[in-house]
Order: structure tokens, then C-alpha cells, then sequence
């Protein structure tokens, strides 16, 4: 159902406003192609109050009203939490100033580029190991083979988890992601406390290395443990941190990574035209990220009553900032719904697949790397690809990408 002020806020005619109160967010969010969707949202009604929700909702969908949402972020908060539930006590990417500054200057060091330059030949070697299945032809699952275990891996990497834990790892990221989508909360509380439990061994033998005067890893848990120290973090905080880490960026880059093999496999002369010329990966990388946003769109909370177009939106009102749809918008973008590696590159990174402004995504840098590590390999290794059946889509509507993805490849 639409506001009922959709006649100052959506199209101008009683035809296209029944068109538009026929549309529910909800229902379309989860489409296989559901920029199909966000075209209604931006045409017909570019402010969308979502009621078949509880609580109900806003979203905004055109990209100048999304950016104007993103730029205010005293208005427009985290702190409530980035998804459609309030929640309160996050970090990061669910905090605001002071604390979310605090805690992005901690770890901002860990995702600078010499510190990606460094970390490059270790990821390398993950993802050698893990694509060894696909040297020679076969099928398979992609996502379970290779997209959501190597980025997993590489955020164990990042935070100092001994190789031997990688599986565990694995393991408590596949039952935490399972569980935005409705899975067994039994499970994603086991596999939160193990989370937990674990990542504070890992600082308990910095804090040891630290008494006794010995270096430490040059790792994510190790920058933690010193600002601990220095009373820049807190115990909690470093749990929290670890888990937003391992959860935010594992399942956004492995839908990113299975939504690239889905889009070479409809448009076979993609993966010929990056064969033809691999100085243009890392272009095509900006343009998957920027066609299928694995970040369909994060929600804001507002401080106070305010207007957004021509509504005014009551305080502390959840609204749905979309991404995916800015990132079509054919008033920024130029034939929005084509995969083209010949944009201009200054335009290339200005999508919004990472958010935009003071909660721009600190992990991107590794994201980047890893699409470019693994795009690299595909172009590398594989002649074709077919996807055998229609992949199920992720449950939540924040979210885009492939629970599973069976495939062939030669």
C-alpha cells in the first residue's frame, strides 16, 4: 500500500497511481531481477511508504534522494541499527558519533592499501586452493564451492584465526548468514556465542604476547587488542567488531562473487570481451557492483520529524536508502541496465554498492581485491559457463544474491 500522499509524491496521473498502489516492496525485493522493481519505485512513486510491514516503512529509491538521506547523518542514523528492525548497542555500521568515528579509527588502519598489497598473496593462495575443483570441467555448486568459503577464509586472515580454524569459521558464517534469512536461531545464537568465545581467545593471547614484551601478529585481532589497551575499545566491542566483520563482509562479497559467475554465464561475450583484454577486471568489477548491488539497501532512523520530498516523515521512522536502484538510475547513469566495461573509469567507482558518506563501507578495499582475485581466475580458467537451473535468491530484502548457484563449466 502506498502513503496517502501519494498524490504529492509519486506520478501525476490516477492511472499510473493505481499502478503504483498495486506495488509492494516486499513481494518484488526478492525477484530474480529485481531491478525490475526499483524502475517503479523511481517512476512511479520515488517515495514509498511500505505498510505490510511491522513496523511499516519508507524507502527512497532515485539516487540524488538517496544521496540526501546518506549526507545527513545526524538526521538520518545508524544507531537503531541498518536494518528494518530497531536494535540498539550495535558498532560500526549499527553506531553513530562518537562512537562509530571511535571505532572506524581503529580499524581503518587494518583496510588501508598497503595493507591490501600485503595481504594480496595470501588470498591468492586461498583461492588457489579452493579452485582447484574447477581445473577441469565439471558442475557444480558455485556458491558452495568456491563464493562463500573464500570470503570467509579471507576474513579469518584479516582477524588472525590459525588456518586450521578456517572451517569453524566457515561453519559459524554459514549458520549466522542463514539466520538473516529466517534460518535456526538455535544455531545462529551457538554459532554467535562460539563467535565470541573464540575471537576473545584470540585477544587473551595478545594481551599474554603484550605482558611479555613479544611482537604481536600483524592481524585485525592484534590492532583490536592494543586499542583495548589503550582504552580506545572495549571487550564487547571487539566481539562486536569481529562479528559485524565476518558477517558483513563475507556475505556481501560471496553474492557479489556468485552474481559475476551468473552474469558471464547469461552474457557469454562479457567473459570473452575480459579474455580479450584483463587490464579491464578491475573496470568490470565496479560495473557488477554497480549492476547487482549485493547491498540492496540500508535503513536509516531519523532523529526528528522531518520532510522527505513532500511528506513529512514522523521522528525515529525507519527508511529504506536503495542502492541497487541509485545504481540504475538512468539520470546518473547512461544505459543503466547494460553490463558495460567501457564507462568512464572517473564514473566507474561512484556507484553506491558501498553506501556513500561517513559509513561509506570500510571493508571495501578487501572486497575489491577479492572480486578482482577471483574475476582474475574465471577469465583465466574458464572456456564456458551454464547455469543448469534457476538459482534461489537470498531471503532478506536487504540483501541480494544466490543461496546456491549450480552450474557447469569447461
Amino acid at each position: 500500500m502506498w502513503h496517502k500522499t501519494l498524490t504529492s509524491i509519486g506520478a501525476g496521473s490516477q492511472r499510473n497511481k493505481n499502478k503504483a498502489m498495486a506495488y509492494s516492496h516486499l513481494e518484488r525485493a526478492n525477484d530474480l531481477e529485481p531491478s525490475d522493481g526499483h524502475r517503479v519505485l523511481r517512476e512511479e512513486c520515488p517515495l514509498h511508504r511500505e505498510e505490510n510491514f511491522d513496523p511499516p516503512f519508507y524507502v527512497v529509491s532515485r539516487h540524488d534522494d538517496v544521496i540526501e538521506i546518506l549526507k545527513s547523518p545526524k538526521l538520518w542514523g545508524n544507531a537503531d541499527g541498518p536494518g528494518v528492525f530497531y536494535q540498539k548497542g550495535g558498532v560500526l555500521g549499527s553506531a553513530d558519533d562518537p562512537d562509530h568515528a571511535r571505532q572506524r579509527k581503529v580499524l581503518r588502519e587494518i583496510f588501508l592499501p598497503s595493507k591490501m598489497r600485503s595481504l594480496e598473496n595470501r588470498l591468492k593462495k586461498i583461492r588457489d586452493d579452493l579452485w582447484k575443483v574447477f581445473e577441469k570441467p565439471g558442475n557444480g555448486d558455485f556458491v558452495d564451492l568456491f563464493a562463500f568459503p573464500f570470503p570467509a577464509f579471507a576474513i579469518a586472515e584479516i582477524l588472525g584465526v590459525d588456518p586450521k580454524d578456517r572451517e569453524k569459521f566457515h561453519k559459524w558464517a554459514d549458520d549466522i548468514v542463514a539466520g538473516l534469512g529466517g534460518g535456526d536461531l538455535e544455531l545462529v545464537d551457538k554459532a554467535n556465542l562460539e563467535l565470541w568465545s573464540y575471537i576473545d581467545e584470540l585477544v587473551e593471547e595478545r594481551l599474554m604476547l603484550m605482558e611479555k614484551g613479544e611482537q604481536l601478529p600483524d592481524d585485525a585481532i592484534s590492532t583490536m587488542t592494543i586499542a583495548f589497551s589503550n582504552g580506545q575499545l572495549s571487550r564487547r566491542e571487539i566481539q562486536q567488531l569481529g562479528h559485524q566483520l565476518l558477517v558483513a563482509g563475507h556475505e556481501t562479497t560471496a553474492s557479489l562473487l556468485a552474481l559475476m559467475i551468473y552474469r558471464l554465464s547469461a552474457e557469454p561475450e562479457l567473459l570473452n570481451e575480459l579474455k580479450s583484454n584483463r587490464n579491464l577486471i578491475e573496470l568490470a568489477v565496479e560495473e557488477f557492483l554497480r549492476f547487482d548491488s549485493p547491498v540492496q539497501g540500508l535503513f536509516r532512523t531519523n532523529s526528528e520529524t522531518c520532510p522527505v520530498l513532500d511528506t513529512t516523515i514522523p521522528a525515529r521512522t525507519k527508511l529504506q536508502a536503495m542502492f541497487a536502484s541509485a545504481n540504475r538510475d538512468p539520470a546518473i547513469w547512461e544505459d543503466p541496465d547494460s553490463i558495460r566495461f567501457d564507462r568512464d573509469p572517473k564514473l566507474a567507482r561512484q556507484h553506491l554498492a558501498f553506501g556513500w558518506g561517513v559509513h561509506y563501507c570500510i571493508g571495501a578495499p578487501l572486497a575489491r581485491l577479492e572480486a578482482c582475485l577471483a574475476l582474475e581466475k574465471i577469465v583465466e580458467s574458464l572456456t564456458t559457463i551454464e547455469v543448469l537451473e534457476e538459482p534461489p535468491t537470498t531471503p532478506p530484502f536487504i540483501l541480494r544474491g544466490f543461496t546456491k548457484l549450480n552450474i557447469r563449466w569447461t
